[in-house]
């Protein structure tokens, strides 16, 4: 049994707790587990249409076996993406489609490696399995959701986290095969996100740290090749260029930007102002560097000082730390240095959340290593303990509606993509929406993408304009309009909808076109964990989506609404 390696030597808080240890952690891993079973969907979000459907359609009409290669390795903007196309070519060969939810899937199976990878770190320590419980609050909770429910990002921050944390892992012991197997995991991590780029970095220093010279020379030489191919061809930096300007004008914000990103994992107000948003991840990003830069220093100056730790064991686990922190350091340096142009916002993007997690998690466990004696092992496991579960409970409760309002989304607009040849991220007219729409009809008449069903679908029928064209106004559907521009906000009077209201949508419609916009009213926190009656529908009409038009404004309610279909006397003109 896990519960068999505790060491008597060595007490931990909560030992009455030490029998449920198992059942204690298998509890957030099957809620992260259900939530992605639950919520991923097959509907490619914005980029997913270029990366995967656009891929494997070239790739597929490719001729020749370097045409292929060339769209394995030929960049996507700023990276690289071999794993996430590797992946797609096999569930084409496999399944004759590509299922966008099933590549989340794959993405998760990276996630649980980096996870496994944790506790074999865990497990060398020889302490009670309660005492990994605090990596298991931190490590599955939905504060990172965008990076587990979008295939895209999943296969690529996913991917690269996990094989540039095993390269660091197999050269943190000795072997040559460890090396060699370190070279192979670490060029495919380069070639999988430009992140996994860093892991030269991060690698060399464990190279140096180990004096592996001969090692480290190879590993140079191979990361430079590496590096200058990666960009050798690259034709989009997205105006990277211009991050250099901003820095020399705001310096300051660069920085605190850093400890935003370091410290993100205590994003509790994600609604308010940026200001109030960033102060607690910044302070905590502020307790956070100088806690690893004190870990650094304490694993790392009996080397320097010929005084050579004799646990073998925990040797390996300082090299596996040290060349950790510098991955992600550097990570966050680069995302701090390149992204606050955009906008502050940008450092505490669900996208990116994935590394202060990770982060917190190697300290956590840096501390498990490396305290002594026992009382202040105890004081750090009580600590581990209290600010993941708050950290565990605080996430599910903002991020969970969330979640499933995005699905509610992917949905809705997939409806409008299928309808209209619009919906899924372009506006009506770019070059972009032209792309999308010949990439989505070509990858359905080809069979290789097949849009999933809704809530939407016992009505499409009804939908059709034709359908539409005799509706007649509801007199008692009262719509409330605001705004103009770039959107309508659409509501309903309070409390005059038919009960019960589950998916709901606004309905425009013009005399060629049906448009759907997601109702975000039933995922408040009141409706969602409540159960509460959705006593309105709130809906954002975004109008560089819509064709030019005069479009009739209505509601879709669902399910078993007597009219689910109505009409006001409301209309929006797109020019």
């Amino acid at each position: 049994m896990l519960s068999s390696a505790v060491s008597s030597a060595r007490p931990t808080p909560l030992n009455g707790l030490r029998r449920l240890a198992p059942a204690l952690i298998a509890v957030p891993i099957l809620c992260y587990v259900i939530l992605v079973l639950t919520y991923a969907v097959n509907v490619p979000w914005v980029d997913d249409m270029d990366a995967f459907l656009s891929f494997i359609l070239g790739y597929n009409d490719a001729a020749t076996l370097t045409e292929k290669i060339d769209w394995l390795l030929r960049p996507n903007n700023e990276h690289r993406i071999l794993t996430a196309k590797l992946s797609t070519v096999l569930m084409q060969a496999l399944t004759g489609e590509v299922n966008f939810r099933w590549l989340i899937f794959v993405a998760f199976a990276f996630l649980l490696g980096t996870f496994a990878l944790f506790y074999r770190v865990f497990r060398s320590m020889n302490l009670p399995l309660l005492a990994f419980l605090p990596v298991c609050f931190i490590f599955w909770q939905p504060q990172y959701y965008l990076t587990s429910l979008w295939a895209l990002t999943g296969l690529q921050h996913g991917v690269a986290i996990f094989l540039t944390l095993l390269a660091i892992y197999l050269l943190s012991g000795p072997g040559r095969y460890r090396f060699m197997g370190a070279l192979a995991v670490q060029l495919l991590a380069s070639l999988s996100m430009s992140n996994g780029l860093f892991g030269w970095v991060a690698g060399a220093v464990v190279l140096v740290l180990a004096q592996q010279w001969k090692r480290l020379g190879l590993w140079v030489g191979i990361g430079i090749g590496t590096i200058v191919f990666y960009f050798h061809d690259f034709q989009n930096a997205q105006g990277n260029d211009s991050s250099v300007a901003f820095f020399l004008q705001s310096p300051h914000i660069v920085v605190a930007a850093f400890f935003t990103f370091v410290g993100a994992l205590l994003d509790f107000v994600p609604v308010t102002d940026i200001v109030k948003r960033s102060i607690l991840p910044t302070l905590f990003g502020l307790v956070l560097v100088p806690t690893v830069l004190w870990f650094l220093w304490r694993m790392n100056w009996p080397l320097w000082s010929r005084n050579r730790l004799s646990d073998i064991t925990q040797q390996r686990r300082r090299y596996f730390f040290t060349g950790s922190y510098a991955f992600l350091f550097i990570n966050a340096f680069i995302v701090a240095f390149l992204r606050p142009r955009f906008g502050y916002g940008v450092m505490l993007v669900s996208n990116y959340m994935i590394y202060p997690a990770l982060l917190t998690s190697l300290v956590y466990l840096n501390g498990l290593s490396e305290l002594r004696p026992q009382q202040a092992l105890n004081r750090w496991m009580r600590i581990g303990l209290a600010l993941s579960a708050v950290v565990w409970v605080v996430s599910y409760g903002l991020h969970w509606p969330q979640i499933a309002q995005r699905r509610h989304m992917l949905l809705t607009f997939s409806y409008n993509q299928r309808h209209n040849d619009i919906g899924l991220g372009p506006n009506w007219g770019s070059d972009f929406a032209t792309m999308v729409r010949r990439v989505m009809r070509d990858a359905v008449g080809r069979g290789m993408y097949r849009y999933p069903e809704g809530y939407f679908t016992p009505y499409e029928a009804a939908l059709k304009p034709a359908a539409l064209a005799q509706a007649s106004v509801d007199p008692d559907l009262a719509l409330r309009m605001r705004g103009g521009g770039y959107d309508y906000i659409v509501e309903t009077d309070f409390d005059a909808l038919p009960q019960p209201v589950t998916d709901a949508a606004v309905v425009v419609q013009s005399a060629q076109r049906t448009y759907l916009f997601p109702s975000e009213s039933g995922f408040r926190p009141s409706a969602f964990f409540l159960r509460r009656p959705v006593k309105t529908i709130w809906a954002e009409v975004i109008n560089p989506v819509l064709a030019p038009g005069i479009y009739k404004v209505g509601i879709l309610t669902t399910p078993g609404s007597v009219q689910p279909i109505r009409f006001s006397n409301r209309q929006i003109t797109i020019p």
